[in-house]
């Protein structure tokens, strides 16, 4: 069962005077439910890109492996800061993490 059925459980089984209470409940499960999925869609889209990267960077022939899981989780946080893509002069977030990753496999 997930968040969402329960939050219809809670709706359908629980008619007392407490019916607010069970109607927060399930607007909560029903919005934790909602934020793990985006947080699912955004962790794929996280191994994309670090597919990508990885693809990129071993066609030029430089040793991948030397790029720890720590290194790669803060170049995505610095490339997610408010509007520093744009400083930067790229179009996308996703475009400046790439930069970025190519840049640390280079050093």
């Amino acid at each position: 069962m997930n968040a969402n059925e329960l939050a219809d459980k809670l709706k359908l089984f629980w008619h007392t005077e407490n019916d607010n209470l069970f109607e927060e409940a399930a607007t909560m499960l029903r919005q934790q439910h909602a934020d793990l999925k985006d947080a699912d869609k955004y962790a794929l889209e996280l191994e994309r890109l670090y597919e990508d990267a990885k693809a990129e960077i071993e066609q030029w022939g430089v040793e991948f492996d030397k790029l720890t899981d720590e290194e790669i989780n803060k170049l995505w946080a610095e490339s997610h800061e408010d509007g520093i893509a744009i400083q930067q002069g790229f179009a996308t977030q996703q475009h400046y993490f790439a930069h970025l990753i190519l840049r640390k496999a280079q050093e």
